[in-house]
């Protein structure tokens, strides 16, 4: 793990237990989010934060609460048949993923920078691994807004182990 990597972690624990020691109630609604950060910086590939800004200007729903735990696919991990198209869209994202993997990318660190225009998402040049990471994430995001009508609430918060 990458020593910048390490101490963020580190840093999102520690504002974990000062919330749960001291915090407001207000502060303490803030618990979910960090800890989801402090679980996933290690296991989500790619540029996190420009996945999920990316999701949010294309579909304009909370990229964490409406697809970090959608399905089978959605988030961390993968198993089992997907659910529906907003799933299908996930289990495409972590093929494209794996594909860079194969190629030598470490999509574990690598970020990238795009621009969002009137509903279009273009990467911007750079080395292959950051251009192709975004591209996959941009395949993604036109996939969920092709999906937006079958999105199943009942699937927001599915449990994996129920994924076969």
């Amino acid at each position: 793990m990458p020593p910048n990597l390490h101490s963020r972690i580190l840093a999102i624990l520690w504002f974990l237990l000062a919330i749960l020691l001291t915090g407001t109630p207000e502060m303490k609604g803030l618990l979910p989010l960090a800890w989801f950060l402090a679980c996933s910086v290690p296991a989500v590939q790619g540029g996190l934060l420009d996945l999920k800004s990316m999701i949010e200007k294309v579909t304009g729903k909370d990229a964490l609460k409406n697809y970090g735990f959608y399905g089978c696919y959605c988030g961390w991990g993968g198993q089992g048949s997907p659910k529906d198209g907003t799933d299908w869209c996930c289990w495409v994202h972590d093929h494209c993923y794996g594909r860079l993997e194969e190629k030598g990318c470490n999509i574990w660190t690598q970020s990238y920078k795009y621009r969002f225009a009137w509903g279009l998402v273009t990467c911007e040049p750079g080395p292959f691994c950051r251009v192709q990471l975004c591209a996959c994430d941009r395949k993604l995001v036109y996939c969920l807004r092709r999906n937006l009508r079958s999105y199943n609430p009942r699937y927001q918060y599915f449990p994996n182990i129920l994924c076969f």
